[in-house]
């Protein structure tokens, strides 16, 4: 598991908002399970298309500023997912040229994977 560092910033006085992320660390669900009891929350798949012999869904955590991207195989068993804190529900999914576009549901940001290496991800604000 790869933990990232994302952060939302507003200027209000130019009206603008930038986003930075990097990854933070490696580390395995048994470690963030030791300091974080409480680290499971229930998903709700909004969007989903198939990918590969799988598929990949797009949707939202419990709060409503979380979403989730989320790659599975036929039988729906987890091959890779992202879960993010501050981004809003995941609205729509498309894959272009080995990368998956998603969009959250106010279509302000643009997450995109590269499906050949998931851990190439930029995120951008829509303006």
């Amino acid at each position: 598991m790869i933990i990232l560092n994302y952060s939302l910033f507003r200027d209000t006085a130019a009206g603008k908002k930038r986003i930075y992320h990097e990854p933070v660390c490696d580390t395995m669900i048994e470690s963030m399970k030791k300091y974080e009891p409480h680290l499971w929350t229930e998903i709700d798949p909004w969007t989903q298309i198939a990918y590969e012999d799988g598929y990949i869904y797009g949707g939202s955590g419990v709060m409503g500023d979380e979403g989730f991207i989320a790659c599975t195989d036929q039988k729906h068993q987890l091959r890779w997912g992202i879960f993010f804190e501050q981004t809003n529900p995941i609205r729509h999914v498309e894959i272009r040229h080995d990368r998956l576009i998603a969009n959250n549901e106010h279509e302000e940001l643009c997450i995109r994977i590269n499906l050949k290496n998931i851990t190439e991800i930029t995120v951008q604000i829509i303006e």
